[in-house]
């Protein structure tokens, strides 16, 4: 839910315009997720805001303040969860029924939100060395999964191995359970002619085999192990062989929930990564920060983990630049179904913490509803108190009024989402030997040689050209240090 995120084109730019729609578009969901349910584990109460309020309220207020529910092909609605192991089978029953209910009650659209795999800590059985990650060949068992979901990283339970048999009985017992419960609330709806009620299930909470808490490693080698591989027989590609086993957990979780009652077309995945291009800006930046692979510093899912047999694939959606083109072209590659953004908001988290303003929100929903997208469920929306920025994103003046012109009908804009400039990682150490040196080799030799290039270096650094910049500085160096 918060992964390393932040020229100037816009999305429409880049992707095809989007035809015109048929007869039979499916209906469209802007949604909100309320973190709710019996959060009853320590990690899940650490993990996720408490409700300040009751449910009824909390939908009420959604609802009146946006001041519509939207139209037969456009619907406001709210997502429940997450509905993870650590809730008991009677607290998943409690909560998927309130949800129906309350949706029949205030005309908003409901959905669900379930973590697959981090919080498990009520199912002993699987705290096994067979069912947890290693962190080599050897079988050493990590020592619990490390979440970045602030500048102060988490400790939860362990990694589990995405391939085991015993993980994918329990997967299999809580799909079978929360498909049924879900199956029911739907018949409901039928019976007064609202099946439209249903947004659908999001079937993941940025799935990912995460890295070990204490040294930060990337995990993995049991499920290689399930798979056939070994120390002496590795894959011929480790990243892509775990990004495949990650693709096969998210369709075995869709598959599970569609063979249980849901509909296939209301299952969505969740996945999260960094831009390709905002890795190589970020490596570019830092380099010794960002020394792993690609596939590895996100690891291991790439957009084609979010597509799978079963379901409608979905992931995070922060402003980050290269983020949505990266995302086209797996559509691209897949057909182009429609699609979800399962997470997000028009804030980067980084830029959060540092109270940062974000994007507009009708740019930052025309971007995704303007390509596709069926769902888009926002985060922030009565999370902490007034001051919280992304509180302050979803419920601001600008952000009601985009909801109330996606869900009367009206088109959004679209909105660039800037590239921010980096220089080179060295430039820096080049300028200070320049400043550093140069006055006394002026002194011996004076400036006729070195003035052209100090007036394009200059210039290069007031129009922020940084690779110009890097060019003329090594150049001066070339000549001051003979």
């Amino acid at each position: 839910m918060r992964s390393p995120k932040t020229i100037g084109l816009t999305f429409s730019a880049i992707c095809c315009l989007a035809a015109s729609a048929p007869a039979d578009e499916p209906v469209r969901y802007l949604a909100f997720q309320i973190f709710t349910g019996e959060l009853n584990s320590t990690l899940l109460q650490q993990a996720f805001p408490p409700l300040s309020i009751d449910l009824r309220t909390a939908v009420l207020d959604l609802r009146d303040r946006i001041g519509t529910v939207g139209t037969k092909d456009r619907r406001l609605g709210f997502v429940l969860g997450p509905i993870a192991f650590d809730n008991s089978d009677e607290d998943v029953r409690k909560l998927i029924a309130a949800g129906f209910y309350f949706a029949l009650k205030t005309g908003v659209a409901i959905g669900f939100h379930l973590d697959d795999s981090m919080f498990w800590g009520r199912l002993k059985e699987l705290n096994a060395p067979e069912s947890v990650e290693w962190l080599d060949w050897q079988g050493t068992l990590n020592t619990g999964r490390r979440l970045d979901w602030s500048s102060k990283p988490m400790k939860i339970m362990p990694q589990l191995c995405l391939n085991s048999r015993a993980v994918k009985d329990a997967v299999a017992a809580r799909a079978l359970l929360i498909g049924g419960e879900i199956a029911k609330g739907i018949k409901k709806l039928e019976a007064a002619t609202k099946d439209d009620l249903f947004l659908g299930i999001i079937a993941g909470w940025e799935t990912q085999i995460g890295r070990d808490y204490e040294t930060g490693k990337y995990l993995g080698y049991r499920a290689l192990t399930n798979a056939g591989y070994s120390a002496r027989n590795p894959p011929a590609d480790i990243d892509g062989a775990l990004g495949e086993i990650t693709r096969e957990f998210v369709g075995f979780w869709a598959g599970s929930l569609i063979a249980a009652g849901v509909p296939g077309n209301k299952v969505y995945s969740h996945v999260a990564y960094m831009s390709s291009t905002m890795y190589e800006l970020a490596k570019r930046a830092k380099p010794a920060d960002f020394s792993a692979p690609y596939l590895r510093t996100i690891n291991f899912t790439p957009p084609a983990v979010a597509f799978c047999e079963r379901g409608l694939p979905g992931f995070s959606t922060y402003p980050q630049p290269g983020h949505l083109d990266q995302w086209q072209e797996e559509l691209n590659k897949h057909g182009n179904p429609g699609w979800a953004s399962t997470e997000g908001t028009a804030i980067d988290p980084g830029e959060a913490e540092h109270s940062g303003m974000g994007m507009e929100m009708e740019g930052y929903l025309g971007n995704l509803f303007n390509h596709g997208a069926v769902l888009v469920n926002l985060f922030g929306w009565g999370v902490g108190d007034d001051s919280n920025p992304f509180r302050k994103i979803a419920e601001s003046k600008g952000a009601l009024a985009a909801y109330r012109k996606f869900l009367t009908g009206e088109t959004l804009h679209e909105a660039p989402i800037p590239v921010p400039v980096i220089p080179p990682a060295d430039l820096p150490d080049k300028i200070h030997k320049i400043q550093a040196n140069l006055p006394g080799w002026i002194k011996k030799n004076g400036p006729a040689q070195v003035k052209d290039n100090l007036e394009q270096l200059d210039k290069a650094i007031k129009e922020k050209r940084w690779d110009k910049a890097e060019q003329v500085a090594a150049a001066i160096l070339q000549t001051i240090e003979k």
